[in-house]
């Protein structure tokens, strides 16, 4: 198992997510994502086979994870805002967030401003936040909820 870095990291992403095709999303927002994948679609992990049992349509923010959280948020906002109206759209049918992550050695904690609260909400975009300590097993947990079908607020 590799070491853990030796800072603490942080990172967002725009995410959307649900049962349609994720193309839908590239072509109503005119951008290409950074990742994405659609319902059935196959992926191995330790090699076994499985299917995906959500769409998802990803975005980074484009900073890397040495960078503070407010300058993912602010550079996923900056990208996003010029297509307030097609993501109001694409909000009837998909659930759209900003996921936030963290992983730090000691307790840490954000303050998410009124002013970007604001903006994502005028954009029909939820906040989803995920800390973690060094020596949590998140990628596993990602894997282990992907293959049962459960997403990580315990939804199917």
């Amino acid at each position: 198992m590799p070491s853990p870095p030796e800072t603490d990291r942080q990172y967002a992403y725009f995410q959307a997510y649900g049962t349609g095709d994720p193309k839908d999303v590239t072509q109503i927002l005119g951008i290409e994502p950074t990742e994405c994948w659609k319902v059935g679609d196959e992926y191995e992990r330790r090699g076994h086979t499985f299917k995906r049992r959500y769409s998802n349509w990803t975005l980074d923010s484009g900073h890397n994870d040495k960078q503070p959280l407010e300058a993912h948020i602010q550079a996923l906002l900056q990208k996003l805002e010029r297509h307030r109206n097609e993501l109001l759209d694409i909000g009837t049918r998909y659930s759209t967030q900003i996921v936030c992550v963290s992983y730090a050695y000691q307790s840490s904690e954000f303050i998410l401003s009124l002013d970007v609260q604001r903006r994502a909400t005028d954009l029909g975009i939820c906040f989803r936040f995920a800390a973690y300590s060094f020596g949590d097993h998140h990628e596993e947990i990602v894997e282990l909820r992907e293959q049962l079908g459960v997403r990580g607020d315990g939804s199917a």
